[in-house]
């Protein structure tokens, strides 16, 4: 009897560990870049875009240290909502703040009530904002969900 006890316990011991690790274990490791081009390379963004190095913004000094690698997609035109940001980190929680933050001060706070044209508020409201593996990303773009896939595809396993 004391064997089978035993046994259970080692067995359910295992599935639990294995269970607990599967979520690292869903996301490829690739350069941030590699998202870049794929997004970059579809028909998702419609605005006329300009690329930045996530280490060119201001905003986000306060957790520099913590950011591995990221990049900006912003619409290269003020009036217009097109912001894609994915960084890639060993801390997400802090970052996914960050990007909470950012999207309250960033993209709420002067879309939201449509400031520029009258889409950007829905953009605004429909804003994406997801932790994946090491991979923090914000979406607040016409196709948000479409780009959301092009990044998924790129970091699934």
């Amino acid at each position: 009897m004391k064997k089978i006890i035993l046994i259970l316990s080692l067995v359910l011991t295992m599935g639990m560990v294995g269970c607990s690790s599967k979520g690292s274990n869903e996301y490829k490791d690739v350069p941030v870049s590699q998202i870049q081009k794929a997004i970059e390379s579809s028909s998702d963004l419609v605005e006329q875009s300009m690329p930045y190095e996530i280490s060119n913004f201001d905003y986000f000094n306060d957790v520099q240290d913590k950011i591995t690698e990221g990049f900006i997609i912003k619409a290269a035109i003020n009036l217009r909502l097109e912001d894609v940001i994915v960084i890639k980190t060993e801390d997400p929680d802090a970052i996914y703040t960050t990007l909470e933050n950012y999207k309250e001060d960033m993209i709420v706070r002067p879309f939201g009530d449509g400031y520029g044209a009258e889409e950007n508020a829905d953009y605004s409201a429909n804003t994406i904002i997801e932790k994946k593996g090491n991979y923090v990303y914000l979406i607040s773009a016409k196709n948000a969900t479409n780009i959301e896939k092009t990044i998924l595809s790129v970091i699934s396993k």
